[in-house]
């Protein structure tokens, strides 16, 4: 496997917020020509007993489908979602690992696509999306800079320096 550089997360981001009391703290990571995250979702952000929701699902595969746009797309500014289509193949259960991955399979016009899927250890798929990207305004980027946050002891994907301050 190569090496793991990191993505900055955010002070309040439901998805990677470090400071949201009420948030899943997920880290992204770029391995290879991958965005990822390591996910194991606690008890609470279930719909039924013991199963994640599928709004929880679908707002993990949304944003790092949107880091994967960002890291291999050809825009400098994070991306907001366009069409986000979900498929649901198997109920993931609250407190067990996963593995979220992405795949970046194009880019026309404005748009980036996307493609993730969460799989486990097997390598079973529990759910996949593509999804469609643009780039954000460049006032929106300055104004969200400075929400984004780099931990010293780790390794970070270079396109992400433009967001050191």
């Amino acid at each position: 496997m190569s090496e793991k550089l990191y993505l900055p997360h955010s002070t309040r981001c439901f998805i990677c917020g470090s400071e949201n009391p009420v948030g899943l703290k997920h880290i992204f990571y770029v391995a290879g020509n991958s965005v990822s995250s390591d996910i194991l979702i606690p008890e609470g952000f279930n719909g039924f007993k013991d199963i994640v929701h599928g709004g929880i699902v679908s707002a993990l595969l949304d944003e790092t489908m949107g880091w994967n746009a960002f890291v291999f797309g050809k825009g400098q500014n994070l991306y907001f979602t366009r069409d986000l289509n979900v498929k649901f193949r198997k109920s993931l259960n609250t407190d067990t690992p996963y593995l979220l991955k992405t795949e970046f399979l194009s880019e026309k016009r404005m748009f980036a696509i996307t493609k993730g899927y969460i799989i486990d250890k097997d390598n079973n798929i529990y759910a996949e999306a593509e999804g469609k990207f643009i780039e954000i305004p460049d006032e929106k980027m300055e104004e969200t800079k400075q929400y984004l946050l780099f931990d010293n002891n780790k390794n970070y994907h270079p396109k992400t320096t433009i967001f050191r301050k």
